[in-house]
């Protein structure tokens, strides 16, 4: 039996437990939840860093138990996780405390947050100050929680860590390095290092430098928060901490550091951003700077939001998966997560576009397919409830028609209509009061000035405007080629028509996407979307009754006559074009120096493996987001997180290789490996 030493705790007249030991609360009565939530939760992202993991057990590692607050947040927010989305994921919440509560005063504690009972009278059933390390388990849900009882390095230190490394995520808690030094060590901050993985996320209350510093020396990338005083989008007052502390753990880069043409340098500070484009890429992007604080003027060439590619009907939200995990399927995993994220949070609050998230079905309609659906299944690259085999007789029952094929089912993916979406896109963002729309502003011309900004010229119909910006983005879309500054960038145009389909008894009751050679969605205001054609280097927007014809033939030479649809039944067609790039992934960052990459870099054309530290020269303030292809839907709200990011001097939310994957000067650098230039 272990002598445990209890917390000297007396509870003050609101009831809020207060350390003798420390001279300070466990947590504001008032605000305890708020601020938990804001700076540990919110801060390491949780829970839509859920969505995109992919290992059985999500690890999260706390130093300072104490009433046990943070688990039971963030356990709330792990069950409605599960509950929407069906994931099979487990949560696994080791938590360190060298002075816990008694058994009562952790009773009277917890009687706080009455919300919690039911989880919180279990943990209490089972709690036990005789053993130093104690698991609990809860009724029906897939969380352990262990707690050492010991202080925080030698509670780590006792951790058995492979050597990937255990944990996904810390809540660095505890009393502050002023009231409680002896825990703020440099023995601490090393075991985080020893016992996160690559990428881990941490967050804490204090900003003092010795916790910065600390965190920096063994490998933590870290950053400051900036916190309102009170929510914009609610009455409830938030946290009252100012300020709080994020990192992501990189590790001490072994070796040689990262190569310098995949290094993007700090840019300037910035106040104000104008985006140049009216479809999906510049409505999230707007929005995602509007969230960073910055000041955003977007113009469209058109009277109206999304009269390009974000035109359809109907679009198909789903990624593009191969059999085996490679940096293209990362991305648009990733990016699907990210989508259906910001789509989900824009209903909640109150947005409105025509959606439907019941699944979507990459149907196996020959023999080859089938055989790609068994390597899928048997190589389980992704996770079930990302995408799974089901049978033809599943095929029939959740898409609701006689399909008779086999198929890969993704339950989370889904349709929207896209102008529908661009337009709540927008509106949310010109909610925040920091974005201004001008539409009827057609891109003429942009030229560098000698201060690092640019002269901006656009037309209003017959007047011409001319105006000095200095963060400048081309979210321009297959307008991207006639614009001179992209000039480098090896783009190019896919038209696509697609058919709407009038609805009938045999084909409306379909409930879920079907992907076979193209596509087929549920109704939508009485029409079905199929399609599309894929015609490489044509401009030509008219509608084209040949294309309408391609477009029902190849669903009849996938699925058979599952619609009984003829020519009569086309109700509508358009044809827009696609932006497109030759590795099928789209650029987002700054444009490059492409003279002053061949001079930086020109022993490339010697040796593709010569290791440079020289960072990319990047044109300052001059951005791009487009070859978005196909698939916008699933990858435009990542990437307009990553332009944010880069704008606003903040951690990227991808890794550095993926980063280099989307970069403008990834095709500079390839060429001049190639000799080509």
């Amino acid at each position: 039996m272990v002598q445990i030493k209890t917390a000297n705790v007396i509870f003050t007249e609101d009831g809020a437990p207060f350390s003798q030991e420390f001279d300070d609360i466990y947590f504001d009565s008032n605000q305890g939840c708020s601020q938990s939530v804001q700076v540990f939760i919110e801060a390491n992202n949780i829970p839509q860093v859920w969505h995109t993991y992919g290992e059985e057990t999500f690890v999260i590692a706390e130093t300072g138990f104490g009433t046990g607050l943070n688990f039971f947040l963030t356990l709330e927010r792990f069950i409605n996780f599960k509950q929407q989305t069906g994931s099979p994921l487990k949560l696994h919440f080791i938590s360190t405390e060298k002075y816990p509560l008694s058994k009562s005063d952790l009773a009277s504690a917890l009687a706080l947050w009455p919300e919690h009972a039911k989880y919180s009278n279990e943990l209490l059933s089972q709690y036990n100050l005789n053993e130093q390390l104690q698991t609990f388990s809860f009724t029906n849900i897939e969380v352990e929680l262990t707690v050492i009882f010991s202080d925080s390095a030698k509670a780590f230190a006792s951790l058995e860590v492979e050597h990937k490394g255990l944990v996904d995520c810390f809540y660095l808690d505890g009393f502050s390095p002023v009231k409680n030094p002896d825990m703020w060590n440099k023995g601490l901050f090393l075991q985080l290092a020893r016992i996160a993985k690559k990428r881990a996320t941490l967050a804490t209350f204090t900003v003092a430098g010795v916790v910065r510093r600390g965190l920096e020396e063994v490998g933590f990338k870290v950053r400051k928060i900036e916190h309102e005083e009170a929510s914009q989008a609610s009455s409830e007052k938030r946290a009252e901490k100012s300020q709080s502390l994020t990192a992501t753990f990189i590790g001490l880069r072994k070796g040689k550091p990262l190569t310098g043409f995949k290094v993007r340098g700090k840019v300037e500070s910035s106040k104000h951003a104008t985006i140049i484009g009216g479809g999906l890429a510049s409505a999230c992007t707007a929005l995602a700077l509007a969230k960073k604080g910055i000041q955003v003027t977007l113009l469209c060439k058109d009277e109206q939001l999304a009269q390009g590619a974000s035109s359809n009907a109907i679009g198909a939200v789903y990624p593009l998966l191969h059999q085996n995990k490679d940096p293209l399927s990362d991305f648009y995993q990733q990016g699907f997560e990210r989508s259906m994220i910001l789509y989900q949070e824009l209903l909640t609050q109150g947005y409105q576009f025509s959606h439907g998230f019941n699944g979507l079905i990459e149907v196996s309609y020959k023999n080859a397919l089938v055989k790609r659906q068994t390597l899928f299944c048997q190589k389980e690259a992704w996770p079930v409830d990302l995408i799974h085999g089901i049978t033809a007789q599943q095929v029939n029952e959740i898409s609701g028609i006689e399909v008779n094929h086999p198929g890969l089912y993704m339950p989370r993916a889904g349709w929207v209509c896209p102008p529908e979406l661009v337009n709540a896109i927008v509106q949310a963002a010109v909610d925040t009061g920091k974005v201004k729309v001008k539409t009827n502003r057609k891109f003429v011309a942009v030229e560098a000035l000698d201060n690092d900004r640019w002269l901006l010229t656009t037309q209003k119909g017959k007047k011409q405007e001319q105006k000095q910006v200095q963060n400048l983005i081309l979210c321009s879309g297959a307008d991207s080629l006639a614009i001179d500054a992209l000039n480098d960038m090896p783009l190019s145009i896919v038209r696509g028509q697609v058919s709407q389909m009038k609805t009938n008894e045999k084909i409306n009751n379909l409930k879920t996407v079907l992907c076979h050679k193209g596509y087929l969605t549920p109704v939508n205001d009485n029409v079905h979307c199929i399609g599309a054609t894929f015609d490489k280097d044509d401009s030509d927007l008219s509608s084209r009754t040949i294309d309408d014809t391609y477009n029902i033939e190849m669903l009849e030479r996938c699925l058979g006559d599952i619609g009984q649809w003829t020519s009569e039944d086309v109700q509508a067609s358009k044809a827009r074009l696609r932006c497109c790039t030759p590795d099928h992934l789209p650029l987002v960052g700054r444009l490059p120096d492409v003279e002053l990459h061949k001079q930086y870099y020109a022993h490339l054309r010697k040796d593709k493996n010569w290791h440079y530290t020289q960072a990319a020269p990047l044109k300052n303030g001059l951005y791009v987001l487009t070859g978005l292809g196909a698939r916008g839907l699933c990858s435009a709200p990542l990437l307009a997180d990553i332009l944010a990011a880069e704008i606003c001097n903040l951690d990227y939310p991808v890794n550095e290789e993926m980063l280099f994957n989307l970069s403008p000067n990834r095709f500079v650098i390839r060429d001049l490996i190639k000799s080509k230039n």
